[in-house]
Parts: structure tokens; C-alpha cells; sequence
């Protein structure tokens, strides 16, 4: 299929009252919308039209959602896709993750029936910029410094109370007219081009030196930074990291790098030969986006991790569904019993905080606690938040 149409969406659904109501929103947020109300015109808009979004209700009548998930990864759609459905979020997930295993880009589902707020909020967040980026974009970007980090507090349990140790470097484009844009936004064009070897490097440095600086302000504070699957395929990567640390005086316990399940698929020995060196310099290893896809046991007890990282999306499920929160914390007495600590993202909620703190979580990271900031505001963050009692519910700092 060729590359999608910026900013197009497809809603499919049996629904006509929805469809007029995803048009409604669409238009409001700058989206064209194209819908398709049964099989044949789902199939006749995909033939015609590459859409950016695909918004799929699970349940339509001659093709149910199974279905239309084989049919879009056998035309090989490049489209986000978002479900749809009124059904529980066991089946919503169960769905999303035969997408991830199709090889689709699954973004998010959506609990039918929906307020309009909710809609509009998901297609935001899933919107490309309406100038489309381009590869020469990124490399201007890149050597003209436009790239900024951005760091999210993470804090960990300490003695029954809850304290900033840390934080997880998140990069940001400061484009010149499009403004401050999200990883979301350019992060894929990175990695489809390449100059995801670049960013990561931007990113890594930035953070190694925000430690060594921290250390100086008289902060011990770490970083956790999203390594590339490109950069564990590299044998001089680990001698790199010690120069970049020893260079700003920062030490590797200091530094976490979060890497998914799919670094080790292509190579296997060779990252399990990078991580253990990784590892004997004392730097932190985490598996990112665990408990989402296809993430396997056998990472957890063959590769070693000191962490690992509950995704984001099965923690969002936790206040909706009682068997999100039995996963998170089977999830998290695994990883005890093999020695493992556990961090949760995207803690967004008082109860979900609650929640992760009386299964034993060790560490905690969401808009909750703090969204992404600056590196110049978390000095006076960990201050304020660190001298206050957290023991039972955390006090909301923004």
C-alpha cells in the first residue's frame, strides 16, 4: 500500500448516528473523515484511499473485527489503527494484541459509547502534523540542535514512603513553525530512516550530562533512556557508554536503559553478549512495554534485566476491568520471585496509584505523580515532592 493520506481517517462502523459524530468531531480538530458502514465499503474505501487512522468497530454485521484486522494486514495498511466497541476491555485487548501480532500499527481502543470529548481527545493525540515531516527535516533537526529532552519523575518505595530517584528522558522536536512536538510525531520517521542512531545518541548524551550535573547541585538522581534495537546490535556501544560516563562524571548504576522485547529477535547471542556487558558495568537494563503483544516469559529469566516496565496501556486498563489489575500484579510477584524490580507507566490516577502501591510495585511513572518537564524544573520538583509525605496518597505537583 503507499503512503497514507496526513490527517485522513477511515471510520468503519454499522452505526450511522457514530459515524455522523466522528465526522462532527473530525472536522473539528482539522481531520477528513471517510466512513464505511458495511464489508463492501470498508473494502472499497481502502482501495481507493490510504488512511493515516483506521477507527474499526469490532462489531459489524457480514465482518466482524477479526476479520477486518486479517484483511488490513494482508493489504499491508501502514494506517494507526484505533478499536471500537461496547463490548468488555478483555476482548478490546484480546484484539489489539492479534493486530500487534498481524504486524499492524495498533494505537489505542475506544469504550463504546463514547462521550464526544473522548473521541476528540483520541484523534488528537493520534493526528500527524498537518505539514508532513520529511527525512531532511529530521537531519536539520538534528544538527541544528532542535532536538530537546524532556524528563518525567519516577519515583521508587522507600521505607513505606514514595521518593523521586530518578527519571526517564523523553526527547522532544521544538520545530521551527509546527512548534513542540511529541516523540509520536517523528519518532517512526527516525526509525524508518535511520536517524534513530542519531536521536538515541542526542538523547543519551543529554541525559549522562543531566546526571553529572544533577550530582554537582547535590541531586543523586538517575536517568532511564528508550535505547534504539539498532544500538544493541552495535559491539562498541558499551565501550561508548563508558566514555559519554566518565566523561561527565556519572556513574553507570546512575543510568537505566529501557529496551522491548523485539532489540534481541534478529540477533539473539549478540545482544545477550551487549546486555551482559552492560550489566557487569553496573548499568540498569529494563524490558520495556511488558504485559502488551508479544511480550515472552523467557525474556525475563534469559537476558539480564534488573527491571521490568509494565506498559502503559494494560495500566490504563486497571480502573475498567478487574482483569488488568489480576495481570499487573501477577506481573509483579513474577518479576519479585526472579529477582526482578518492576516499574509501572503511566500512572494517570489516585486509585491506580493506590492500587500499584498495596500490589508492591517498586517504582511508579505517570502524569499523576508529574508529566514530562524540563530539565531545569526538576530540581525544585524533587525538592518539594521528597520533603513531603507520601505514605499514603501522593500529593499532585504540576
Amino acid at each position: 500500500m503507499s503512503r497514507h493520506e496526513c490527517n485522513l481517517l477511515l471510520a468503519v462502523d454499522d452505526e450511522v448516528d457514530f459515524l455522523d459524530l466522528i465526522v462532527q468531531v473530525g472536522a473539528g480538530v482539522g481531520c477528513d473523515v471517510i466512513t464505511a458502514s458495511s464489508e463492501a465499503a470498508f473494502r472499497e474505501q481502502l482501495s481507493t484511499r490510504q488512511p493515516a487512522l483506521i477507527l474499526l468497530d469490532l462489531q459489524m454485521p457480514g465482518m466482524d473485527g477479526v476479520e477486518a484486522l486479517r484483511y488490513l494486514g494482508r493489504v499491508g495498511t501502514t494506517a494507526g489503527i484505533l478499536l471500537a466497541s461496547g463490548m468488555d476491555q478483555r476482548v478490546l485487548m484480546s484484539a489489539r494484541q492479534l493486530g500487534d501480532q498481524l504486524g499492524l500499527k495498533m494505537l489505542g481502543t475506544l469504550q463504546k459509547p463514547a462521550m464526544l470529548e473522548e473521541i476528540e481527545s483520541l484523534l488528537v493525540r493520534h493526528l500527524e502534523p498537518a505539514q508532513r515531516l520529511t527525512v531532511e527535516d529530521l537531519q536539520r533537526a538534528i544538527e541544528e540542535h532542535e532536538l530537546v529532552v524532556h524528563y518525567q519523575p519516577k519515583v521508587v518505595r522507600s521505607n513505606n514512603d514514595w521518593q523521586v530517584r530518578s527519571a526517564e528522558a523523553l526527547v522532544r522536536w521544538r520545530h521551527p513553525t509546527l512548534g513542540l512536538l511529541p516523540p509520536g510525531e517523528f519518532l517512526p520517521l527516525a526509525e524508518r530512516s535511520g536517524l534513530i542512531v542519531g536521536v538515541t545518541d542526542f538523547v543519551l548524551t543529554d541525559a549522562i550530562r543531566q546526571i553529572g550535573h544533577w550530582r554537582t547541585r547535590g541531586l543523586e538522581l538517575g536517568a532511564a533512556v528508550n535505547l534504539s534495537p539498532r544500538l544493541v546490535q552495535d559491539l562498541e556501544f558499551p565501550d561508548r557508554l563508558g566514555v559519554l560516563l566518565r566523561e561527565f562524571d556519572a556513574t553507570a548504576e546512575q543510568l537505566t536503559l529501557e529496551v522491548t522485547e523485539a532489540a534481541s529477535l534478529d540477533d539473539p547471542d549478540l545482544v545477550m553478549d551487549i546486555f551482559t556487558r552492560l550489566r557487569v558495568r553496573g548499568v540498569g537494563l529494563s524490558l520495556d512495554d511488558f504485559g502488551i503483544g508479544t511480550s515472552s516469559l523467557t525474556q525475563l529469566y534469559k537476558m539480564p534485566f534488573s527491571e521490568v516496565k509494565i506498559d502503559r496501556l494494560l495500566i490504563s486498563e486497571i480502573p475498567t476491568g478487574r482483569a488488568a489489575a489480576t495481570v499487573v500484579r501477577a506481573i509483579i510477584d513474577l518479576a519479585h520471585n526472579l529477582s526482578l524490580s518492576v516499574c509501572a507507566e503511566g500512572v494517570e490516577t489516585s486509585p491506580v496509584f493506590e492500587m500499584l502501591d498495596q500490589a508492591g510495585c517498586d517504582a511508579l511513572q505517570g502524569d499523576f505523580i508529574a508529566p514530562p518537564m524540563p530539565a531545569s524544573e526538576m530540581e525544585s520538583f524533587v525538592n518539594v515532592w521528597n520533603g513531603a509525605d507520601h505514605t499514603l496518597v501522593p500529593v499532585v505537583r504540576k
